[in-house]
């Protein structure tokens, strides 16, 4: 190893390059920080290169996939077949122009970057060591942005988020273990291109209305949910999981497994415990409102501090504290973040369930629009709902739940109406395109009060309760 002979000066040092990593660094440098951004593999972090990226561009070709049959209805002459070895070329190549254009951004901002493993050696210096090289650097500030990474199994047939977005083959059948997101969106997106796909879990954490309709779609979709209770998992020439529900035991076998298990935040080699930063014991670096940690000049964001492992929390707590290291005052309060789920259809969930706001004390009014009453769902052959839980007493909206087709490019609308404190007026009042998924969001306020013109009277005293 080579030692540097000096230690050199900096003023902000971002250390991490993924979603929270970058979008600190590049803010940073916007209001006037002098900034040096570290990363130990690539640009865009694992979210970009192995994860959130990679397995929207397999939703994505899942998703048309799946419209090939409305494309006959159409009157399209489709003899539809799939090549995944052209797929991930598709993928690689996504990835590679994602992060050629995030590298670019760090140059036009004049972002200084520095490929190396970082590690503290004092509360106002760290050392970075890249091959045989390993240079120190003393910093005014430093944001802690290193993300999170899966459990890797011994087993090369047993697969976290990011390898099971690695493969190059598509497997002819998988096991998925988990509740989440991710497995709710790998368990679509693999059977709708062709692989055999079953499901082990018990619940998947939505409103109940989601839940049951997620579960039809399974059925619909031919992937089979199994629920009870993992006993085993064995590893030969395949994968073989052991099943138990109310004392019966069943086996299911495939080339690879999928578990989704918690994510391990990036902490432990920091050597934070040298410097006196508080951490929990998940490994989490507790922060305040703003992202300072238990020392004042040393900042953390995105997957290592507590909190969903979500990239969109990410990028919006390094933009907070990018404005608080350069002298703003930006609003500590905690944002509306929705959960997306690029299923087939999708799903949105923000702000508040039924039984979540009944559990806070509020006086609930739930209204759903059938989106197969909607004309521009119609017209594309889509299916689904939304749901909208407000307060009876005040009109406050308090969450929006929507499954179909649309609700991913709708969920900024529901996210800018929570955060407005918009009441039921509000939603109702605007004009909205026709026809469009818009007039459904109208539509499912109007069915609060049995007003929907699309909905007949039955299906409103159905659907609205109070």
């Amino acid at each position: 190893m080579v030692v540097g002979e000096l230690t050199q000066e900096r003023d902000l040092l971002i250390l991490g390059g993924g979603p929270a990593g970058y979008t600190a660094a590049i803010r940073a440098s916007q209001l006037g920080r002098k900034v040096t951004l570290i990363e130990q593999a690539q640009l865009g972090g694992l979210c970009l290169n192995k994860g959130c990226i990679p397995s929207k561009v397999v939703a994505h070709a899942a998703e048309v996939k799946q419209q090939m049959n409305h494309l006959t209805a159409l009157g399209f002459s489709i003899e539809p077949t799939h090549d995944f070895n052209q797929l991930v070329k598709y993928r690689d190549g996504i990835v590679q122009q994602l992060r050629t254009g995030v590298e670019a951004l760090c140059q036009a901002n004049a972002i200084e970057y520095i490929q190396g493993t970082a590690s503290f050696l004092a509360d106002d210096r760290i050392g970075v060591e890249q091959g045989h090289q390993f240079d120190t650097y003393r910093f005014n500030d430093v944001v802690i942005a290193t993300g999170s990474h899966s459990l890797q199994q011994t087993s090369p047939l047993i697969l976290n988020a990011e390898q099971l977005y690695q493969l190059t083959d598509l497997p002819d059948r998988l096991v998925i273990i988990g509740q989440d997101y991710i497995t709710i969106e790998a368990a679509m997106s693999f059977q709708a291109l062709g692989t055999q796909v079953t499901l082990i879990a018990d619940a998947f954490q939505l409103d109940p209305s989601l839940d049951k309709e997620l579960r039809r779609l399974f059925k619909k979709q031919k992937i089979r949910l199994v629920t009870g209770i993992v006993t085993a998992i064995e590893t030969t020439d395949e994968v073989t999981v052991t099943v138990v529900k109310e004392g019966q035991e069943t086996t299911w076998t495939a080339p690879f497994l999928f578990h989704s298990l918690p994510r391990i935040p990036n902490t432990l080699e920091l050597g934070l415990e040298r410097i006196g930063v508080t951490m929990a014991e998940d490994g989490t670096i507790p922060v305040d409102p703003v992202g300072q940690t238990s020392r004042p000049h040393i900042y953390a964001i995105g997957d290592v501090t507590p909190g969903p492992p979500l990239a969109i929390r990410a990028i919006h707590e390094a933009k907070r504290t990018a404005e608080q290291l350069a002298g703003q005052s930006p609003d500590p309060t905690m944002p509306y973040y929705p959960t997306v789920i690029r299923s087939l259809p999708p799903i949105v969930s923000i702000g508040l369930t039924e039984q979540a706001a009944t559990d806070a004390g509020h006086a609930v009014r739930v209204g759903q629009f059938a989106l197969n009453a909607n004309g521009a769902t119609t017209i594309e052959a889509g299916s689904g709902f939304i749901k909208v839980v407000t307060d009876a007493t005040t009109s406050l909206l308090l969450g929006v739940h929507m499954i179909g087709e649309g609700s991913i490019e709708l969920a900024g609308t529901f996210a800018q109406a929570l955060e407005m404190a918009a009441k039921e007026e509000d939603v109702r009042f605007p004009v909205m395109p026709h026809p469009s998924r818009n007039e459904a969001w109208t539509e499912a306020i109007e069915s609060l009060v049995g007003q929907a013109i699309h909905l007949s009277p039955r299906q409103q005293a159905i659907l609205t309760k109070s």
